[in-house]
């Protein structure tokens, strides 16, 4: 006779509620899938005329308060179109942005002009990297740009940029501490290349010490050092000098009357030496000169850290 065969289930109470746990899961996640779908856009074409320009007004007060709002947020963003004539080869950034240029197309035109670039005609502009053909029909009425007369035997070898806009005053000096890129156009054979190079090459030496460092900016070489000192003088020498015993070799080869490997050896010579006292004793580097350390001098000192 054969046992009666009984069929058990081999789970335990604990793994039962695990079952029943998961199959809760299960459910609770199939009715918050059904709750977070996208609601259906509501329909309001049953709306009647009335309800429609309620709405529409509704709407417009939104908009018109999330303006509001964006202004107060982004308020030094925003800035008020103000056409005037103007000429692009004159014209400060400040005007610039006031006519509708970016900030960036603003920067960009300034260091075109830095650099010796002229705009002779209103159709030049359109090189210039964002300008829409829409862009410049809209500032065309109001481009005016001045002319330079330039005599015609010497178009070829003489850079318009490079004339005086003005008449020269030849009793007119200026301080070469002080005078700024218009100042510095006054003066006959320094147009605005040549002006901006001065006033970087004075920064980039930390300031002028004598007259005679005009002629060291770049461009400046073309010309009559004679003719052109005459029109300039320093009433005191005041300049930015390096710590000796505290700058890196970084700073001391930004300096243009240092290379690399000078400022480089003048680092080692002060880790050995742990502290210096004098320019004496940076003669003891090769391949700095008298010349050289003349020039550097006043730029340095030699304070305790």
């Amino acid at each position: 006779m054969k046992k009666e065969q009984k069929i058990y289930f081999l789970l335990t109470g604990e793994q039962w509620l695990g079952v029943a746990l998961l199959v809760m899961l299960v459910l609770g996640t199939l009715i918050a899938v059904k709750h977070l779908q996208p609601k259906q856009e509501v329909e309001v074409s049953w709306l009647n005329d009335s309800t429609r320009t309620d709405f529409a007004d509704y709407q417009a007060k939104q908009d018109s308060i999330r303006k509001a709002q964006w202004k107060k947020k982004y308020s030094h963003d925003t800035i008020t179109i103000h056409m005037q004539p103007f000429d692009p080869n004159t014209a400060d950034s400040t005007t610039l942005v006031h006519l509708g240029f970016k900030p960036w197309q603003a920067k960009n035109m300034l260091k075109y002009r830095a650099k010796g670039g002229r705009y002779r005609k209103a159709e030049d502009l359109k090189r210039l990297y964002g300008m829409t053909d829409s862009m410049f029909q809209v500032l065309k009425p109001y481009i005016c740009i001045a002319r330079v007369e330039v005599d015609s035997m010497r178009k070829d070898t003489v850079r318009e940029d490079s004339l005086p806009k003005w008449p020269v005053k030849k009793d007119t000096v200026l301080n070469l501490r002080t005078a700024d890129t218009t100042e510095l156009k006054m003066i006959r054979g320094i147009g605005s290349y040549r002006a901006h190079q001065i006033v970087r090459y004075r920064e980039e030496l930390g300031g002028f010490t004598s007259v005679e460092q005009v002629m060291e900016a770049k461009g400046m070489g073309q010309l009559d050092a004679d003719s052109v000192m005459k029109y300039f003088w320093i009433d005191s020498v005041v300049v930015e000098q390096m710590n000796v015993n505290l700058v890196g070799v970084k700073r001391l080869s930004r300096h243009p009357y240092l290379r690399f490997e000078q400022a480089k050896a003048i680092y080692e010579l002060r880790r050995k030496k742990i502290h210096l006292d004098s320019i004496q004793q940076l003669q003891e580097i090769d391949g700095l000169s008298r010349e050289t350390l003349g020039k550097i001098a006043p730029y340095l000192n030699f304070d305790r850290k």
